[in-house]
């Protein structure tokens, strides 16, 4: 393998969306198998290589990347960097740089027992195997390369499925990639459903995939099949908290900066808004100036129907799913803003809905379904307590926010919530942070990535112990018949016993853990003390 060249290819035009054949599906599967088992993708050097040939593949073709997504979505250059590019670019830099120490055994010592202590118990890192990827359309480069990158510094040859829904991208992709990775140890595969379903019927090393909870459950049905390990990202619905100590303004810049991003159509994009009922008419009318302040109406460059930092809808039957949303808002009295429409180019501006207390009696698609688009319903509760009860009675969201002024109140809700992320007074930069696991739980998904988050995903923790024939004086004494004396030195040796006093209660736990707690304060005290003194008569000693 050798670098390759692109600059040629700044300017060039977008490729030819065209499925890959059945049999060249065959012909991809064997490949990267037989790739795996050379071992090849097992040595650093060769991840090393790919990791930042996947870089320069982005940095050579930038302008290329934008207009394939601008065709696709109609999105701005800086906003492809900002969703797309920077976030892989990103996870490579870190890849880089860790990569050599997380391929590292894992020594496991420490809590061994003193039996197996001197049998080096360790964890052996390997790669699972070949993985399938299998990605969204929104943003179309960032969740499929950022996978790629855990795939590459596992050590895992990669099958990409890109989204037809976005096929400028994914055509790209397609070219691009066999020119810059090994071609024999990363591929990508166009189609939709039928080429998926192809794909689904292979044993993998791991599945990773990204897209909604109903085509996850036909994923996670397909893996089980090969018994395929999965990660499934599925989004659902992000509720936003207000709470009453919160800066309205702050929080609606805030939040529709985000919200505006691909028109709504981020799996972590705010879905909708419990508000303490007391601070709701404020916020409202806060939301309403906001919008008209930082997205006036066309035909201002700013406004959503021409903005770079927004996007269309994916297409004509989402447009109408968001529209019917604001039409039945409308006929009930409860729409309190609609965004611009422009049907042509599928833009469509913000559009809020004030429900009833608590929701109650609210049903349809905009309470129950992932809005996915520009279209946020506003949900007046009693108080805090009433947001996480409203929280917990549906499915675990993929991701949380608070806007609040106290701190206490954003610990409250994520000790008594359950959802794959959460952010105190912002929106979307779980996704962004590269040191932490990016994933949902229960329907909102399983399994994470991100980092070494990544690495782990795609790699198999293998449990490692080394009992050489040394020991065989010791181990001789299971082998029938077992002595009194062999029995009791193996419980000895194998079984920790109960070394700990009956406990009483909970409440008498909670006692102890606080002695505790007292203890250690105290101790930290005395040798912050002494330490003190030792270098008093340290100093003393020079002075004399």
């Amino acid at each position: 393998m050798s670098g390759t060249e692109s600059t040629n290819d700044l300017h060039g035009s977008i490729p030819v969306y065209k499925p890959t054949p059945y049999d060249q599906i065959e012909e991809i599967y064997s490949t990267l198998n037989e790739r795996f088992n050379s071992r090849d993708t097992l040595s650093l050097a060769y991840r090393l290589y790919n990791l930042k040939q996947l870089a320069y593949l982005i940095q050579d073709n930038e302008k290329r990347i934008q207009h394939a997504v601008h065709t696709d979505l109609n999105k701005g250059g800086f906003d492809v960097n900002l969703g797309d590019l920077w976030p892989i670019l990103n996870e490579i830099d870190l890849a880089i740089r860790r990569v050599e120490d997380w391929m590292k055994d894992e020594s496991r010592i420490w809590d061994a027992m003193l039996s197996f202590k001197s049998m080096r118990p360790r964890i052996k890192k390997q790669p699972k195997g070949v993985a399938l990827i299998i990605s969204a359309w929104n943003f179309p480069w960032q969740l499929t390369l950022i996978p790629l990158v855990g795939a590459i510094s596992a050590g895992c040859p990669a099958v990409l499925k890109v989204s037809e829904h976005a096929p400028s991208s994914s055509a790209l992709l397609a070219e691009l990639l066999p020119r810059y990775l090994d071609p024999k140890g990363y591929a990508v595969v166009l189609g939709a459903a039928e080429e998926s379903t192809k794909l689904l019927e292979k044993p993998w090393g791991h599945i990773l995939y990204t897209g909604s909870g109903n085509v996850g459950k036909i994923v996670a049905a397909a893996a089980a099949k090969t018994l395929t390990p999965t990660t499934l990202e599925l989004g659902g619905k992000s509720p936003v908290i207000v709470s009453s100590c919160a800066d309205l303004k702050i929080a609606a810049k805030r939040m529709f900066t985000i919200k505006q991003m691909a028109a709504g159509q981020i799996c972590i994009a705010p879905d909708y808004v419990l508000v303490v009922k007391d601070k709701v008419d404020e916020f409202i009318k806060v939301c309403k100036e906001t919008l008209d302040d930082l997205f006036p109406p066309s035909p201002s460059p700013y406004s959503f129907l021409h903005t770079p930092q927004s996007a269309s809808m994916r297409n004509d039957n989402d447009l109408d799913r968001m529209i019917s949303y604001i039409d039945e808002a409308e006929q009930k009295g409860k729409l309190v803003h609609r965004g611009e429409l422009n049907k042509d180019t599928r833009r469509l501006g913000v559009s809020l809905v004030r429900t009833n207390v608590n929701a109650q009696g609210e049903s349809g698609g905009l309470m129950e379904d992932e809005v996915f688009g520009p279209v946020m319903a506003i949900i007046p509760v009693e108080n805090i307590d009433a947001a996480i009860k409203y929280i917990n009675d549906r499915p675990h969201p993929l991701a949380l926010y608070v806007c609040a002024g106290k701190r206490s109140v954003f610990k409250k809700v994520i000790d008594e919530t359950w959802s794959g992320s959460a952010t105190w007074n912002d929106f979307g930069f779980a996704t962004l942070a590269r040191n932490l696991p990016f994933g949902g739980v229960g329907a909102s998904g399983w399994g994470s990535y991100h980092g070494k988050d990544g690495f782990d995903t795609f790699t198999h923790h293998k449990a490692v112990l080394e009992i050489p024939y040394i020991f065989e004086p010791l181990m001789s004494l299971r082998y029938p018949p077992m002595s009194t004396l062999g029995k009791t030195l193996f419980k000895f040796l194998l079984c920790s016993g109960v070394g700990f006093s009956r406990p009483t209660s909970v409440e008498g736990e909670q006692g102890k853990l606080r002695r505790k707690k007292v203890v250690r304060w105290m101790t930290g005290i005395l040798v912050g003390l002494l330490g003190a003194y030792v270098g008093t008569l340290g100093w003393g000693g020079q002075r004399a």
